[in-house]
This record gives C-alpha cells, sequence and structure tokens, in this order.
C-alpha cells in the first residue's frame, strides 16, 4: 500500500505540473511578465488572473483550472496515505 501511494504521489505531481503549466502558459499568452520561479511555485499567484481571462474568453473555467485543484487534492491525499502508512512501530 505505500509503493501504491507513492506511485499515486508521483503521478498526481506530473499530473498538476502539466496543469500548472498549462495556466501559466495562458497567464503569459495575456502578456503578463513571468520569472522562472513562478514556473513553478507560484500558480496560486496567478489563477485568480487566469479565471478571469479564461471567464472573458468562454464565459466559464478551463479544464485547467480543475485539473490542478483536483491533482493537488490527489497529491494531498497519497502524502497523508504515505505518512500514516510509515512504520512508526520501529522507531521505538
Amino acid at each position: 500500500m505505500l509503493a501504491a501511494s507513492f506511485i499515486l504521489l508521483l503521478l498526481a505531481s506530473l499530473v498538476n505540473f502539466f496543469f500548472s503549466t498549462q495556466i501559466l502558459r495562458k497567464v503569459s499568452a495575456a502578456d503578463v511578465k513571468l520569472s522562472f520561479f513562478e514556473m513553478r511555485w507560484q500558480v496560486h499567484k496567478h489563477l485568480k488572473l487566469y479565471k478571469q481571462l479564461c471567464r472573458q474568453e468562454s464565459g466559464r473555467l478551463g479544464s485547467e483550472y480543475y485539473g490542478y485543484w483536483l491533482s493537488l487534492i490527489v497529491m494531498i491525499g497519497a502524502a497523508l496515505v504515505m505518512f500514516y502508512q510509515l512504520p512508526w512501530h520501529t522507531l521505538e
């Protein structure tokens, strides 16, 4: 179960990275200056602008927004499952 949680965490991280990149590409296409550091760690800073851009273009949120949050929740859940599955009894 620990290995399955690790694999799920890894896959969710890759999916999250993909959606983060897609979100930042759309924001960058709207002539917003992005630094290299923001390409991965500052996605939350630009989510509000991404929502505005999507609503202006199509009237609804893009699928990247939902994919980003869903993959983030799966990452946190998999990390918690891994944490609780660690053999804590061997530390005593």
